[in-house]
């Protein structure tokens, strides 16, 4: 079983885990203090957090206290009524939707342990919207209780910047609107934050990027700054400055596979099948769209026919039957109308010429 700790949890960490953590090389501080001090941030810092991180890992250690998930989980359930919303993006492949998972499971242990509840309660795989899935978004937004951990996944398919008068981009609109009603945690992801719709990206209150992956070792370094947009003529101006605790700016936080939890075990397998299913969907619908794009017929026509194909062998069974039978009658066994019905007598004699 692996320890998750926080800042409050952390002290009563006994001397034995003291003793595996510095017989691991690991600063106590990272534990008792909630985070290490790398110095400069250069390529030299990322190495040595790299180190502590795949040291965790190896020796099988507690993870460490998050300030960052702290603060999120002081704002969702703190007496303001506020939200937390961020956007997570790096290049295809790299990790995000894992790192997402871990952040969101990792809040949800957080908010387990103050309220005395199951983490399952405030995050799950049924929180997760995956791809463009619009069906999915509004099942969240009509189900999820508050303060929930909430994933839209591939952001830029479903709330793409060159598609603002879609219904998707509506729906992740009220996304927008429902998170602090809510008192939601969401993430959208995308490979480049500028592919989602401008109203996300001015509404976020941070932004994080998978600074370097470290898939061998098991986890991801992000980068994450705050977002505040000034209104300025002509334009509004966006400023990031860094997240500050401890009277300490910090630059880098480790996202693990989510599966290290107890309470998440096999997560990421379910995770990907459901992805799997989602990009299925996806390419369906899209095929779908490019075939009647590419239909010649009318929308007019199309029903027709499709009237035809259902409703034709009914009527044509029920004048073997009777061939007197009323057409009133046929209206109401089919619901076409009085003009559609003889159209489609005349089809069945025509059949029989």
């Amino acid at each position: 079983m692996v320890t998750v700790y926080n800042t409050h949890t952390v002290k009563d960490m006994s001397e034995s885990e003291k003793d595996a953590i510095e017989a691991a090389g690991i600063p106590l501080d990272t534990y008792l203090k909630g985070y290490t001090d790398l110095g400069s941030a250069n390529g030299s810092a990322v190495g040595r957090f790299a180190v502590i991180a795949t040291n965790i890992l190896k020796h099988n250690l507690p993870i460490p206290p998050s300030p960052f998930t702290e603060m999120i989980v002081d704002r969702t359930t703190g007496f303001d009524k506020q939200d937390f919303r961020e956007t997570l993006d790096g290049p295809p492949g790299i990790g995000k939707s894992y790192s997402a998972a871990y952040k969101a499971g990792r809040y949800a242990i957080e908010a387990a342990e103050r309220f005395g509840q199951d983490p399952k309660d405030y995050f799950c795989k049924d929180n997760c919207a995956l791809l463009e899935d619009t069906e999915k978004i509004m099942q969240i937004l009509d189900e999820a209780d508050k303060q929930q951990a909430i994933i839209i996944d591939d952001a830029g398919v479903s709330a793409g910047n060159r598609d603002f008068a879609t219904q998707s981009n509506k729906n992740i609109s009220k996304v927008i609107q429902t998170c602090r009603t809510k008192r939601w945690y969401v993430q959208f992801n995308m490979p480049v934050v500028t592919h989602i719709d401008l109203q996300i990206r001015e509404l976020v209150t941070a932004k994080s990027r998978v600074f370097k992956a470290f898939h061998a070792g098991g986890f991801n370094l992000l980068k994450t700054n705050s977002s505040h947009i000034r209104a300025m003529f002509p334009k509004n101006k966006e400023y990031n400055p860094r997240f500050e605790f401890f009277g300490r700016k910090f630059d880098f936080w480790i996202a693990y596979c989510i599966d290290i939890m107890d309470a998440y075990k096999g997560f990421s397998e379910s995770y990907d099948k459901a992805r799997d299913a989602a990009a299925d969907r996806l390419i369906h619908m899209i095929s779908n769209e490019e075939r009647d794009a590419n239909d010649p017929r009318s929308k007019t026509m199309k029903r027709w026919d499709d009237e035809v194909k259902k409703l034709k062998p009914i009527i044509q069974k029920m004048l073997q039957e009777d061939p007197k039978t009323p057409i009133k009658h046929m209206m109401r066994e089919t619901g076409l109308t009085e003009y559609k019905i003889n159209k489609m007598i005349s089809i069945i004699r025509g059949d029989k010429q």
